[in-house]
């Protein structure tokens, strides 16, 4: 699956001193961070996410995050190939196995030519899950 991101107004989510997220709550798609888990995403551009404590049900955990470097957007296709080329080697080293053997799936959020140019997005956010809302705990490791 394959989603883009979105600038907005980030939405200060609630997390212990670890940085972790203790408790359900709406927040910008820009401000997950590695070790975040979230609820369903929606198909194509996403701009809004539920952070949901790892420890409780969710859809989707990130795993990695990159910059892309350059001042010009490199065209839609070029950005897809560098964040899926860099998400598909993260979730190997994440997992255990490749996305290919994987029972899990990989979506990927990342810019697009609008919030490259008007918010100076170069983000790549790489989520596993099962996108559906039954993964408890983290997939670190998982081999499955």
């Amino acid at each position: 699956m394959l989603a883009v991101g979105l600038a907005g107004c980030a939405t200060q989510s609630p997390r212990n001193p670890d940085g972790q997220v203790t408790t359900a709550v709406p927040a910008d798609a820009f401000s997950l961070q590695v070790g975040d888990c979230a609820g369903p995403l929606t198909t194509g551009t996403v701009g809004q996410v539920t952070l949901i404590p790892c420890a409780e049900p969710h859809a989707w955990e990130v795993f990695a995050v990159t910059e892309l470097p350059g001042e010009e957007f490199p065209g839609a296709n070029e950005v897809q190939d560098l964040a899926e080329a860099f998400c598909n080697d993260e979730f190997k080293a994440f997992i255990g196995v490749s996305v290919a053997k994987s029972e899990y799936r990989l979506t990927v959020l990342q810019p697009t030519k609008q919030t490259w140019s008007q918010a100076g997005d170069r983000q790549v956010t790489c989520l596993a899950g099962d996108g559906e809302g039954k993964v408890e705990g983290s997939l670190s490791g998982a081999k499955k």
